[in-house]
């Protein structure tokens, strides 16, 4: 056979992962350098190392300025040791999961091409190389881009790869105790990687099952050394935090729900994802099989294949139990995809030792042990090219950054303590104290029997005593999940400019300002008419189910978020929606002003939505919405000096079947 022939179809195969690979590079370098938050709780975890390095601890009872993640702590912990050299930023923590990037391609060059498999075809090695990396860079857009965040995934990923690919080859060399030595180095990185992520306890299994395949002396070694290591490490934090370490990352993580359905919905997800991966697989698993049987041996080229159908099986798994977790992510199934990735590379070169060992000294050996790997190899490839994807998408723009700088400007001007959930790190560049992340919050309250302000230590405290001068909330944030409106009222939407987007995971966006939910004052000469901080329309008359049975403490449902109420209350003609109809007419007033001012939001249509101002049982005034208000409330002004000492009264109209009005401070101004 000419053998430019296999030379082509290896460089074409390869190409195709490469071509992969170069989106993933494309995508990593667009965001490494971006100086806000890519996932939500990138900050969370920079806050996590600042803590550890200025010696507080993580694994604290949960409070209002700290509630850790349900994670181990060797990421934060290795974050705040090379920040005590480069900073703690955002830089430094994506720094350091691209570099497990880089460890993951070179485990995978050693795991599938290394010398000592002394593969038949080097070109189907190299390609499958390439194919597994490409393969693994395709599901980037899957995994909703977790693979250079500031998370411990991918360095866990990379741990777990490693020690894995390392446990048969380290098992198997060297003697006496530097044979041992080796076993118990593979079992340190395994144990460790449970420290990084909580799942590594599977891997632990794993590499033991392997050491004990390749020898059951070593075993022992293995046990005792992973035991004395997870078991020590894992006694020693649980007492340096007083017990809140096994809390944390156990007991709290079991109490989240746990979804059966996803689960078993897992398997297709990642079986299925890629179907020519699990469909090659098991080709070279059964090709490895009859091979084994044949030879009586497994053949050296054949190992790879077997050893990462393994791992892919256990990951899969891995996976499942993931995503059935309660606030889980696709990041749960990257070990499955990378050793599903690794195997159907190895099967390539696994596929052509089989075929030139079964087929002998047919005629057309050759042509036949080329054919069945670059059929394998091909379908790949195709499979390489159909999952191309835009890697711009996952990248910040410039005016990302910007508004990311407005935001930190507008921070850095709030006086006193900020509170902003969803993104404390922000706090920090603005220099100012963080606080506890939503996350926290969600974990610590989710099935919980007690409410968050009996559970978060100085929570209740906070709000009631108004601790904080400014909340900033997300879109999505704990107004939907704690009772902020009892203490804070929604003040400003922040505006576009100042929303720095998060690419991966959930889309949530710097969204409101929130301030203390304390009645106005007004200012020297202007006085409270109503401020509708009563519950019930006690004094006024009322026509129709729209204003409900009194002004309401924040926003009905279907309605957007009401901002710019004062108080605790403010009134709505939401009550039964958009549709329905009502009136609520007040007791009477003296206007002993020349002005009288109202807070107005809603809906626009100012022939049915409005207020009337009835003097001598004659309106004299009205007002509507302005433009665009929305439930934004706005101050609207009537001249009412023609009737300056006169008894009035105001009526609040709803005779819309497609909107409704939103009302607060009726002030009366003598000027």
């Amino acid at each position: 056979m000419n053998r430019w022939i296999p030379r082509t179809i290896w460089l074409l195969v390869g190409a195709a992962g490469v071509y992969q690979v170069l989106l993933l590079v494309y995508a990593v370098g667009g965001r490494l350098l971006y100086p806000y938050d890519l996932e939500w709780m990138e900050g969370g975890m920079l806050q996590h190392a600042l803590r550890i390095q200025t010696g507080h601890g993580i694994y604290t009872p949960p409070s209002i300025d700290f509630i850790p993640y349900l994670y181990t702590p060797l990421y934060p912990a290795l974050l705040a040791v090379l920040g005590e050299i480069f900073g703690i930023t955002y830089t430094l923590g994506r720094f350091l999961s691209v570099l497990s990037l880089l460890g993951i391609g070179a485990t995978t060059m050693t795991a599938i091409a290394g010398r000592r498999y002394e593969h038949v075809s080097k070109g189907a090695a190299y390609a499958g190389v390439c194919v597994a990396l490409g393969l693994f860079a395709a599901i980037y857009p899957f995994v909703e881009g977790w693979y250079d965040l500031v998370r411990a995934d991918t360095m866990f990923l990379f741990m777990a790869t490693f020690g894995i690919a390392a446990a048969p080859r380290w098992a198997a060399t060297g003697e006496g105790i530097r044979g041992h030595g080796r076993t118990a180095a593979v079992a340190a990185i395994l144990a460790l990687s449970f420290f990084c992520k909580q799942t590594g306890i599977f891997y632990v299994g794993l590499g033991g099952a392997v050491v004990l395949a390749v020898d059951v002396k070593r075993a022992v070694t293995y046990v005792i050394v992973a035991g004395v290591l997870g078991l020590g490490l894992t006694a020693a934090a649980n007492a340096a935090s007083h017990g809140w370490f096994w809390v944390y990352v156990s007991e709290i993580h079991r109490a989240h729900d746990f979804n059966m359905d996803r689960f078993w919905k897992s398997f297709g997800l990642i079986l299925w994802h890629f179907r020519a991966l699990t469909i090659i697989v098991g080709v070279g698993l059964v090709a490895t099989a009859a091979t084994a049987i044949r030879t009586r041996r497994l053949p050296k080229q054949c190992q790879p294949l077997v050893l990462w159908s393994a791992a892919f099986v256990v990951s899969t798994v891995v996976g499942a139990v993931g995503w059935g977790t309660e606030f889980a992510h696709f990041n749960a199934y990257m070990p499955a995809f990378l050793h599903g990735a690794i195997a159907a590379g190895a099967a390539l070169p696994a596929l052509a030792a089989c075929t030139q060992i079964l087929w002998g000294d047919r005629p057309r050996a050759e042509i036949a042990a080329l054919a069945a790997p670059a059929l394998a190899g091909v379908a790949l490839a195709i499979t390489l090219v159909f999952a191309r994807w835009n890697p711009t998408t996952f990248v910040p723009t410039a005016a990302d950054v910007a508004a990311g700088d407005k935001l930190i400007a507008r921070l850095r001007a709030l006086d006193g303590e900020v509170w902003m959930p969803s993104h404390p790190w922000y706090l920090v560049l603005a220099g100012k104290q963080p606080h506890v992340h939503r996350m926290g919050v969600k974990d610590v309250t989710a099935r919980q029997l007690h409410t968050p302000q009996q559970i978060i230590w100085g929570l209740k405290d906070a709000l009631e005593k108004h601790r904080f001068s400014t909340l900033v909330l997300d879109d999505r944030d704990l107004f939907l999940e704690l009772p902020l409106a009892q203490y804070y009222r929604a003040a400003l939407k922040i505006p576009g400019d100042e929303r720095p987007h998060v690419y991966t995971g959930a889309h949530v966006v710097p969204d409101t300002i929130w301030v203390p939910a304390v009645p106005a004052t007004p200012p020297p000469g202007a006085r409270m008419v109503f401020d509708f901080e009563q519950p019930t329309w006690t004094g006024w008359q009322k026509n129709g189910g729209a204003w409900g049975d009194g002004p309401v403490a924040e926003s009905q449902p279907g309605q957007d978020l009401v901002l710019g109420a004062t108080g605790h209350r403010f009134a709505t003609s939401m009550h039964g929606g958009d549709a329905s109809f009502g009136r609520v007419t007040s007791p009477p007033f003296t206007l002993d002003g020349t002005r009288l001012t109202v807070k107005l939001g809603g809906s626009t249509d100012v022939s049915k939505l409005r207020i009337e101002l009835w003097v001598d049982q004659t309106i004299v005034r009205t007002a509507g919405v302005p433009s665009l208000s929305g439930d934004a409330l706005h101050e609207v002004s009537m001249d009412v000096t023609q009737w300056q000492g006169y008894p009035a009264t105001l009526v609040l109209v709803d005779d819309s079947a497609t909107g409704h009005l939103d009302v607060d401070d009726v002030w009366v101004w003598d000027h």
